[in-house]
């Protein structure tokens, strides 16, 4: 494992959605929030476990996705475009690791190792989400003012 990924994995991901997006960084929460989600993938296939597929299949019970689906707590947020589009990219994002979860659930480790190689579906769809979430962060800190410390300034 790199030390990136590493670094990323490592940050404390639980319970810290709904994040209030008030400093330039805190999109970091929001690509640990789906490196968690991702990681369980990784970590069934390794350890042969089972996983819920409807689980997967709803984007909304990962942080990510309940922070996405909580408009009200974030509403300077929810009115962006990207914020939209970011929502969708995640939404295609579980439905590929729901089709990985099933080969999983089937135990064909290999197979379902395959569908989550650099090239996959499912590479490509957690790599838009990660991307969205950079077009978020960029549109976010367009449509505010900040000080020198990235916070917002009223």
């Amino acid at each position: 494992m790199d030390e990136k990924r590493k670094e990323i994995l490592t940050l404390p991901v639980k319970n810290l959605v709904p994040i209030k997006f008030r400093r330039a960084d805190d999109h970091h929460i929001l690509i640990a929030s789906h490196a968690f989600w991702k990681e369980r993938i990784y970590n069934a296939i390794t350890n042969k476990e089972t996983l819920d597929i409807s689980e997967m299949l709803n984007g909304s019970l990962s942080d990510l996705g309940h922070w996405l689906h909580d408009d009200a707590s974030h509403p300077h947020v929810a009115k962006l475009q990207s914020y939209y589009d970011l929502r969708k990219k995640n939404s295609d994002f579980h439905l590929q690791a729901s089709k990985v979860a099933e080969y999983i659930n089937a135990k064909r480790y290999d197979a379902a190792s395959r569908l989550t190689e650099s090239s996959s579906a499912f590479e490509y769809a957690s790599n838009a989400v990660v991307e969205a979430i950079f077009a978020l962060k960029k549109e976010f800190d367009n449509s505010v003012g900040r000080n020198n410390n990235g916070s917002i300034v009223n």
